[in-house]
């Protein structure tokens, strides 16, 4: 089937990658700044120097063949778990902005208040699957005990699957911990986590221990690697793709010389560089194509893969920031991928969130699943006895057909206007960010906690209080 946003690219082209990726890991090697990660590459015979590790090809080839196709997350209500490779688009909201920008463009600090108001808003949703490991930073709590305050916010007010903590192995062990006391044990994959690479060809100490935690344990992990074209990566797409896959392969790597079997889902990304200014951009056609090449990747290693989700460098909730997020968005439904994180809300260069945005952002997730849905072609969808009946005189209108699908038939926005101008200009409101307005404060108002077991819930706070206090 022909990707347009890749139009070039085939099998030739993708050996074409991997070769290179591979000689990559070979002659130049990635910067692995955590012993331990060093001693474990350097028990398995890798060449190392300093804190940097040598890759043969046999070694990525061995790890890609233990790494599964799909997995299934277990979320704490059962009906809720998800399947990650098995065919579906899996979403997550926002991941890791500081701040929160209202309908006026001011932007304030992002509070554990916004954290729990976000929590609400993923246990409502209809789009979302599973909410994000810092759907927002919180700046009103300590930050060496934030993801504390974040998972206990997502455990208790969604029952969907949830990611752990990578900001520290001390989070990944805290996050694997309060797993344990929902499922007993974390020997089945209760929680997936994101470990982000940094670029040129290097990892984060915290990082890279983080997901040694997680990988030791078999839990689920999201390895990404990007880089800026022109400033912390090569200026091409071409350039950009073998760096950060190469730095992903390693990470890869890593997990299954741990534990084979660990179940990854593969991440690569690109941004361009503004040259006028130094500044990072995201959300560009660039953005998007490596969006659908990622996929091409993910089917050619064998691995689910994950993308970026409703980026937009947009302050506001106008035309640029609904363009920009729908070519990020589209690309991704229509190439396969499995996972997007920033479905949902995101402003700025991931920077900041927004209430209106998320809500606006529902209604482009939504609709996209629903053009992923297959088309119906049983025998009552084709309606032949009825067309025969009707002919070219026939109102289709009031048949019974017509009466007993239509309240599901079709994708009905919660958001966008479907009215004539006229009662277009008769309503009360008429600006896309103040229908927002009125839809959260009524999903906030409605809002129902999922039922818990009071025993568990009082558990998972002392073992939070636990360990911010002593």
């Amino acid at each position: 089937m022909m990707n347009r946003a890749i139009i070039n690219f085939d099998n030739s082209i993708l050996d074409k990658i991997h070769n290179r990726s591979l000689e990559l890991l070979k002659d130049c090697g990635i910067r692995f700044p955590s012993q331990k990660a060093l001693e474990m590459f350097r028990k398995r015979g890798f060449r190392i120097d300093g804190q940097t590790v040598y890759f043969e090809d046999k070694d990525i080839v061995t790890a890609l063949e233990t790494v599964p196709g799909q997995f299934t997350i277990k979320a704490r209500n059962p009906k809720k778990s998800i399947c990650i490779g098995g065919g579906e688009y899996m979403m997550a909201p926002g991941y890791g902005p500081p701040f929160i920008i209202d309908t006026t463009g001011e932007k304030r600090n992002a509070t554990l208040e916004d954290v729990h108001n976000f929590c609400k808003l993923v246990q409502t949703s209809t789009c979302l699957d599973f909410n994000s490991s810092i759907v927002v930073q919180p700046n009103d709590v300590p930050q060496e005990t934030a993801h504390l305050d974040i998972l206990l916010g997502t455990m208790l007010l969604t029952d969907k699957p949830l990611m752990g903590s990578t900001a520290s192995e001390t989070a990944a062990l805290d996050s694997l911990q309060l797993a344990g006391k929902i499922w007993g044990d974390t020997s089945e994959r209760v929680m997936i986590s994101l470990v982000d690479s940094l670029s040129p060809l290097q990892y984060a100490n915290d990082s890279i221990e983080a997901l040694m935690v997680y990988a030791q344990a078999g839990q689920p992990v999201i390895i990404h690697s990007s880089c800026s074209f022109g400033s912390t990566g090569p200026i091409t797409i071409a350039g950009s793709l073998v760096i950060s896959n190469a730095t992903t392969l390693a990470g890869i790597c890593l997990s299954q010389l741990l534990n084979p079997g660990t179940p990854i889902v593969y991440g690569l990304g690109g941004s361009p560089t503004e040259m006028r200014t130094g500044g990072y951009v995201n959300a560009s056609p660039e953005d998007a194509k490596h969006t659908a090449i990622v996929t091409a990747l993910g089917r050619y290693y064998g691995v689910p893969c994950r993308s970026q989700g409703a980026l937009t460098e947009s302050f506001s909730l106008d035309y640029q920031a609904g363009m920009e997020s729908a070519m990020m968005m589209t690309t991704a439904a229509l190439s396969g991928v499995d996972v997007s994180l920033h479905t949902c809300g995101t402003y700025g260069s991931m920077l900041a969130m927004s209430y209106e945005k998320f809500i606006a952002d529902e209604d482009l997730c939504g609709a996209l699943k629903r053009l992923m849905t297959p088309v119906e072609l049983s025998e009552d969808a084709f309606a032949m006895d009825l067309i025969k009946t009707l002919g070219t005189s026939g109102n289709y209108l009031m048949q019974s057909h017509t009466m007993q699908r239509c309240r599901t038939e079709f994708f009905e926005p919660a958001l966008n206007t479907r009215a004539i101008h006229t009662k277009w200009q008769q309503m009360e409101l008429r600006e896309m960010d103040k229908r927002a307005g009125k839809i959260l404060a009524d999903r906030l108002s409605s809002y129902k906690k999922p039922d818990i077991d009071p025993m568990l819930e009082r558990d998972l706070v002392k073992f939070v209080d636990h360990r911010k206090y002593n």
